[in-house]
């Protein structure tokens, strides 16, 4: 399979390294050291927990102490590898030995004390602090990713009439995150996206309200916002269930969730400012009156991160581009009654978007 197979992938690979030495080239940046482990796993394939990239327009090295040497000659491909000792000893021999005179790092993914080593070991070689560089080619997924995130659904799509099977009075919260963990983790995940959210109750209206020991009772909403993770990559959904008869107010609150995320998907078109999508879904929100209980932005991209750029919200000053990949997840909390949220997600397209989890049952009343 693709996903598991460097000598398959690698053309991936090669044309994102391609597009990050455009970005340095325009930035006339000659070196750029990658430390987030997200980036380099995007730009190489390395799954370890500890290693560094080193790129520049003519050469790319791998960096990684003595566990991960054998690891990473067996799944990164086109570059060297380089064991080290001392880390930041090995960076700058590197650089020095290429006579590169100013490297790039990511300021946002170093911390200060290893800024202050590197400061104090790199001599003459200056330091350029860069952002978000691998980030915004990371924005766009190619087939490779979305042969993952399709198929990180597909198990979603499998186990969710378990869920609705699960979600039933008697079952304390955690009962049902771990059986639905266990049911994905047999399907090929390697594990949850995140901590499952499984909220009965009044406890539907804490947003991120974590599956407890609470027993969900008879005549209850419950959230279940759950997702699962393998090749890296990651999936993310939320729908909103019953467990009998609710109250009139939370009944029409999910309606109202459900038309403000219907009308936010279908906002969706390459173009479109991402603080449009939030607008519309948040629009039709405070027009029923429980805009102040819609409190989190109405999406976020997912890939390597279950939270990545783009933002969907009103602080959003993107449009949104053919081949993004993010949620669209409005909702309603009121404190002392329960919570409603329902989340999709979507990949934007040449005229509109698709809703890859548009199989997993969404009912336009709550049932």
């Amino acid at each position: 399979m693709v996903l598991q197979s460097p000598e398959k992938a690698v053309t991936f690979y090669l044309a994102r390294r391609e597009k990050l030495i455009g970005k340095m080239c325009a930035e006339e940046l000659p070196a750029l050291l990658i430390t987030d482990l997200a980036n380099v796993r995007y730009l190489s394939g390395f799954t370890g927990s500890s290693g560094h990239l080193l790129v520049t327009p003519e050469t790319i090295w791998f960096m990684t102490d003595s566990r991960y040497t054998t690891q990473a000659e067996k799944q990164i491909c086109d570059v060297k590898i380089v064991e080290y000792k001392e880390e930041v000893k090995s960076i700058v021999e590197v650089l020095e030995d290429n006579n590169i005179k100013e490297v790039g790092f990511e300021s946002e993914h170093i911390s200060s004390a290893k800024y202050d080593e590197l400061l104090s070991k790199l001599g003459t070689i200056k330091l350029k602090p860069t952002k978000k560089l691998v980030e915004t080619i990371r924005i766009t997924k190619d087939e490779l990713e979305m042969t993952a995130i399709r198929k990180l659904i597909f198990m979603l799509e499998q186990v969710f009439p378990h869920a609705r099977d699960l979600v039933q009075p008697g079952t304390e919260e955690r009962q049902v995150a771990i059986e639905l963990e266990y049911r994905l983790r047999k399907l090929g995940a390697d594990g949850p996206a995140f901590d499952f959210i499984v909220a009965s109750g009044e406890r539907s209206a804490v947003v991120h309200g974590v599956a407890s020991d609470k027993v969900i009772q008879k005549d209850e909403i419950v959230i279940l916002d759950w997702g699962a993770k393998a090749w890296g990559y990651h999936s993310d959904n939320t729908r909103t269930l019953s467990t009998g008869e609710v109250g009139e107010e939370l009944r029409d609150i999910y309606k109202i969730v459900w038309e403000a995320n219907r009308a936010a998907i279908e906002s969706v078109k390459p173009g479109i400012e991402l603080k449009a999508i939030d607008d519309a879904a948040r629009n039709i929100i405070k027009k029923s009156g429980y805009g102040e209980f819609f409190v989190h932005g109405t999406g976020h991209g997912v890939g390597l991160n279950i939270h990545e750029q783009p933002t969907v919200s009103w602080k959003g000053n993107a449009a949104a581009k053919p081949d993004m990949v993010f949620t669209i997840e409005p909702g309603v909390y009121v404190r002392g009654t329960g919570g409603v949220r329902l989340e999709d997600m979507v990949l934007v397209t040449e005229t509109g978007c698709e809703v890859l989890t548009g199989r997993i049952a969404k009912p336009s009343v709550l049932i």
